[in-house]
C-alpha cells in the first residue's frame, strides 16, 4: 500500500501550504461577497440566498483542492452567482409574485388555539418540529396561543392569549400529549391529538374529530 498516494494524493507534501493559501484566499472571497450581499447569519436565508450559498461553496471548493483550477476562474463564478443574486433582488423588490416566488409565503399554523387546516393539508410542518418550537417558547398547550404563523424563513412567530382569555388546549409536552384515548377514560374536555380541537366528551364515548376529520385519537387537555 502506498501511504503517500493515500494521504496525500498525486501532489507533494509542501502542496498541503498551497492548499491553506487558496483555501483562505476562498474564504475571504466569500465572506466579503456576504457581507456585500448584507447576509449576517443563516437564520436570515431564505431558500434563494440558500441556493447562493451552495453555488459559493461548489466555485470555491476545487480552487481550494486542485492546482489545475486557477483562482480568476473562482473569481469569475462568483462574480457570475453575485450578479445573478443582485438582478434577481431588484425583480423581487419591484414584483410581489416573483418574491412568492423565490421568497415562499407565510402560512397560519395555529388560528384560536387549534392547528390550522391549510397546515394540516398541506403538511408544512412535522408533528415533532411543531410541538418542539412551542416547547422552545416555554408553551404548555395550544390553548395559549391565538396565532401560530410559520415565517418566509421557517421560523415560527407566536401571539399568546391574555392569561384570562387561555382556554383548555393539547398539551405540547411528551408525558401528556402521548396519553392518547380512543375510549373516553372519564368525562371532560379532550383535544384531537391530531389538530388539537377541543369538546366535551363523556366516559366512554368514541368519537372521530369533527374539525379535522382525520384522527379519533384524543388527549385530555389541559388549562
Amino acid at each position: 500500500m502506498n501511504w503517500h498516494v493515500l494521504l496525500f494524493g498525486d501532489e507533494s507534501v509542501s502542496f498541503l501550504f498551497e492548499i491553506a493559501l487558496r483555501s483562505m484566499i476562498m474564504f475571504l472571497l466569500i465572506f466579503l461577497g456576504l457581507r456585500v450581499a448584507g447576509k449576517r447569519g443563516v437564520k436570515q436565508l431564505s431558500i434563494f440566498e440558500l441556493l447562493i450559498i451552495i453555488s459559493l461553496g461548489s466555485a470555491a471548493g476545487d480552487p481550494m483542492l486542485y492546482r489545475e483550477v486557477g483562482l480568476i476562474n473562482a473569481l469569475v463564478a462568483f462574480t457570475v452567482v453575485f450578479l445573478v443574486y443582485w438582478l434577481i433582488t431588484k425583480l423581487v423588490e419591484n414584483s410581489d409574485k416573483m418574491e412568492d416566488i423565490l421568497e415562499g409565503e407565510l402560512m397560519y399554523i395555529i388560528r384560536n388555539g387549534i392547528i390550522s387546516k391549510e397546515t394540516l393539508n398541506h403538511k408544512v410542518l412535522a408533528g415533532d418540529e411543531f410541538f418542539a418550537a412551542l416547547r422552545h417558547q416555554n408553551l404548555a398547550h395550544l390553548g395559549q396561543v391565538k396565532a401560530g404563523i410559520l415565517e418566509t424563513n421557517g421560523e415560527v412567530s407566536l401571539l399568546l392569549f391574555d392569561n384570562e382569555d387561555v382556554k383548555p388546549g393539547l398539551p405540547v409536552w411528551p408525558d401528556l400529549l402521548y396519553k392518547k384515548h380512543n375510549k373516553i377514560p372519564k368525562d371532560g374536555i379532550y383535544a384531537c391529538s391530531k389538530c388539537g380541537s377541543t369538546q366535551l366528551m363523556v366516559k366512554e364515548e368514541m368519537a372521530k374529530c369533527k374539525y379535522c376529520n382525520k384522527s379519533d385519537l384524543w388527549v385530555e387537555a389541559i388549562s
